[in-house]
Parts: structure tokens; C-alpha cells; sequence
């Protein structure tokens, strides 16, 4: 049995059913599937329109009518926190139309249109000349086309310490970890997992191609976080781009808005599983086994990219036919007296010496190994490189484990008895043994009533193979 619950209190409900897809959040490269509702009406009934604002109302004035948090209750117990989305209004039927999204379909609601570069993701303190902040990292990046044409007298290095001196130019690195907990505290949003307190993962910056000019003025005062991030990345594309370099997945907590980020590798080889009733197989097909082509991306416009070699940014795996592209990446090394430096050679951005005025840099990775020293861990004895190939490689590390399985899994759909206590406890980690085979589960399709209790639902199971 339903009900629906604003801030202003419970709903009125039409009699029926609800049709309910819950996607598992790990099937998908280029998004984080999450939990939605087929559109489903709600009576028009005095409190219903006070208590979502007279959607229809708004909608006739043409502005944008805002998603109502809610939460959604099956069988007297909390099921999700949510959203309800508003879709259209029928007259004739005093009734308004209304879509429920939770997970990451929640979060899509809140990040809509956001882009890093303009949120306020807040000012860290005053700017310290030290390789060693919490929040940025200062070290070292060659790049003697960042001034473009324009005569300068200068190194050619960004945050360079020569005898002790400060840097000529300062450009500050933000820490990948910090900065994902401020853009999703922004909408409400806290991060956890294992992944987030990894030392390897601790250690990754952003590459940020915007000085901060007058850096003299600014350690008497505060800079911003948002000036140094790639402006036109958004929330929903960070986590994506990361999902596809690390082989993450997003799981959301069903009751608090929290991420849990964790490694497919993790999941594809736990050991534990939960035992399903096997139901009725409704249909199966057999694996395809297409394989995989990995490619990370490059700087665009860094001249470096014309005259060193590319194909570390390349993996083929099998037949190689299903393409698993970043468009985040890294920046090439260079040698130099013995020690890699990140190097490239493009124009940056600044507000003085004619640069561009935003930073245009795309999301690129570094590692931040000590005493302003930056690195793309291609080095020997790295024990994680922004790389594919090799054993310390970003698919080995990765990606293997979880791409095998998935090449190697058909599919079979089954109508299986499930109940509500089924639906709270449902983990899109979790294996789940099924007669004689263990499975993940892809989606579960399921309808609840306004009137009776859930008793089936429908799964499209992997088989999985190690």
C-alpha cells in the first residue's frame, strides 16, 4: 500500500497502481541509472494543490514548476526519499500527472543546468604559498605556451620554488576529494565509500590552468575554488567521468541523501550473496562477448600532443567493439634533471597578459606525490597510473574484473514473489543465488497499489561468471 508524504504532510491518493522501475546504478557508463515511477495522477483535491503549490497554476504562467522533496511509504514502512516531478494536468479529470524520481534521478533534479565554474563551492581561506593545503595542492607543471604569443620573460613553469623563492606564477590544484564533497554539499548531498580515503586516491588534483594573478593581494584575503575547476563540467558529468576512469559505481542511500561510491572490481568479486526464490524465467539471451575499446582523453589544443606518444590513452580488450571513452584524462610528463614534470603546451587563463579570462582546461587528473611534485603516475613503481595497459594500469586496477563480467553475461528476465521487506533490503551489490547460478540484478520492474500489498516483482538478472 502507498502513501506520499511532503513537507506539509500526506497526500491524497486515486485508487490503483503504480508501476515502479529500479535500475541498478553499476549497468551503465555514461549514466547513474536510478529509481523513477511511470507518470501516475494525483486528485486535485484542495489540500493537494496547497500542498504542491498549485503546479498546473504555475505551469499555465510558463515557469518552471520546482520538484516537490516527498517521501514514499510502502506498506506503512519508509521506502525512499524522492522527488515528485511535476508532468501535466487533466481538467476533465480534476487530476494532476506527476512522475517520483529518487537516487540518482533525485540528484538530476537538484544538479539540473549547474555547471562547476559558476557554483559556489566557497572561498579556502587566504591563498598559501605552500605545496601542502588541504584543499589545493601547489606543485610544479611546465607549460611554455601559456602566455600564447605575447613576449615574456619568465620559466616557462607554473607554481616553480626556485632557491626557496616564491613561485613566479601561482596556479593552484584543487584536491579531487575536498572539491567532491563541496560541489554535492551544494545540493544537499554527502559522499562516502571506501574509495574516498584510499592514500592512492587522496593524492589526486585537478589540473587547473588559471593563475591566480595577483596572488600578492590574495594571501591577505580569500580566492575561489570555482575559478580553478573545468567551468563547464557539471556534477552529473564529474561523477560520470570518474566512473569511467576508476570504475565506480553510485549507490544511494534510500533514506538520506548520501552517495556511496564504491569499485565495481569490489563488487564483481565479493563472495556473498543472498538466495532468491527462482520464480518463473520468462527469458534469456546469451552473452554477446563484443569486448572493449578504453580511451582516456587529452588536452585539447596542448601542442605536446602532436610530437609525444598517445597510445598509452588507448586499451583493446577482445573484440574491442563496445567503447568505454573519458573525456577526462591527464597530461603528459617530461623529463627534466632527472625528475617527470607535467608538461603541456597551451594557453591559459588568467585576467592580466591577455589570457582568457576562465579557465578552459578539461578534467585532468595529476597525483600530488610531496614537495610541490606532480605527476601522472606513469613512473616506475607507481602503484596506480593514469594510464590503461599494465599491471598498475587503470584497467587492470579498475576495470577488469567488472568488464569481464559483463562481457561474459547474457541475460534472463524472472517473475519472482517479493514482498515489501524484499524491496527495502534490495542492494545492487549483492549477488543473489537463483536455483543453481549466482546473479546480479539489472532491473527490477514492479507494481504497488494503493489498496494491496506488493507480492511480485519482475528481475532482469546477469549471470555471473569468475
Amino acid at each position: 500500500m502507498i502513501a506520499l508524504k511532503t513537507q506539509a504532510g500526506w497526500l491524497d491518493l486515486l485508487p490503483g497502481t503504480i508501476g515502479i522501475e529500479i535500475s541498478n546504478p553499476y549497468f551503465r557508463f555514461d549514466a547513474v541509472p536510478g529509481v523513477s515511477t511511470y507518470p501516475f495522477g494525483l486528485p486535485m483535491s484542495p489540500k493537494n494543490l496547497r500542498d504542491l503549490n498549485f503546479p498546473h497554476v504555475v505551469a499555465a504562467q510558463g515557469e518552471l514548476v520546482p520538484a516537490v522533496p516527498v517521501e514514499f511509504y510502502l506498506d506503512g514502512l519508509l521506502w525512499r526519499l524522492g522527488s515528485l516531478v511535476y508532468q501535466d494536468y487533466q481538467p476533465d479529470k480534476r487530476m494532476l500527472q506527476y512522475q517520483f524520481v529518487a537516487a540518482a534521478g533525485d540528484l538530476q533534479t537538484l544538479i539540473e543546468g549547474l555547471k562547476l565554474g559558476t557554483m559556489n563551492l566557497g572561498g579556502v581561506r587566504p591563498l598559501v604559498l605552500s605545496p601542502n593545503e588541504p584543499d589545493y595542492a601547489l606543485g610544479t607543471i611546465r607549460n611554455r605556451g601559456f602566455f600564447g604569443d605575447q613576449p615574456m620573460v619568465w620559466t616557462g613553469y607554473l607554481n616553480y620554488y626556485a632557491n626557496g623563492a616564491y613561485p613566479e606564477f601561482v596556479a593552484p590544484q584543487p584536491r579531487l576529494v575536498p572539491l567532491l564533497r563541496r560541489v554535492f554539499a551544494q545540493v544537499g548531498y554527502t559522499l562516502s565509500g571506501e574509495w574516498l580515503t584510499d592514500p592512492l586516491i587522496t593524492q589526486l588534483v585537478l589540473y587547473s590552468d588559471r593563475i591566480a594573478d595577483d596572488y600578492v593581494q590574495l594571501v591577505a584575503t580569500q580566492f575561489l575554488l570555482e575559478w580553478h575547476v573545468p567551468q563547464e563540467l557539471s556534477p552529473g558529468q564529474l561523477l560520470v567521468e570518474l566512473q569511467k576512469l576508476f570504475g565506480l559505481g553510485y549507490d544511494f542511500h534510500p533514506t538520506r541523501r548520501e552517495i556511496r561510491i564504491t569499485r565495481l572490481r569490489d563488487v564483481a568479486t565479493n563472495p556473498e550473496y543472498l538466495v532468491r526464490d527462482p520464480g518463473q524465467l520468462t527469458r534469456a539471451t546469451p552473452p554477446l562477448a563484443e569486448g572493449y575499446t578504453l580511451e582516456l582523453g587529452l588536452e585539447a589544443g596542448d601542442e605536446l600532443s602532436k610530437t609525444l606518444d598517445t597510445s598509452w590513452t588507448k586499451l583493446v580488450v577482445g573484440a574491442g567493439k563496445t567503447p568505454l571513452k573519458a573525456e577526462a584524462g591527464t597530461l603528459h610528463c617530461v623529463e627534466e634533471n632527472g625528475q617527470l614534470l607535467p608538461a603541456l603546451e597551451g594557453k591559459g587563463a588568467g585576467v592580466t597578459q591577455n589570457l582568457n579570462a576562465a579557465s578552459q582546461c578539461g578534467l585532468r587528473l595529476l597525483f600530488d606525490r610531496g614537495n610541490a611534485q606532480l605527476t601522472n603516475g606513469r613512473e616506475a613503481g607507481s602503484a596506480l597510473a593514469l594510464q590503461w595497459a599494465g599491471a598498475n594500469g587503470l584497467y587492470a586496477q579498475g576495470h577488469q574484473a567488472w568488464l569481464s563480467f559483463l562481457d561474459r553475461a547474457g541475460r534472463e528476465e524472472r517473475l519472482v514473489p517479493f514482498r515489501v521487506g524484499d524491496l527495502l533490503s534490495l542492494d545492487p551489490a549483492r549477488k543473489e543465488l537463483v536455483g543453481p547460478r549466482k546473479y546480479l540484478w539489472e532491473k527490477v520492474s514492479l507494481s504497488v497499489s494503493t489498496t494491496k500489498r506488493l507480492e511480485t516483482a519482475r528481475f532482469t538478472y546477469r549471470p555471473i561468471r569468475l
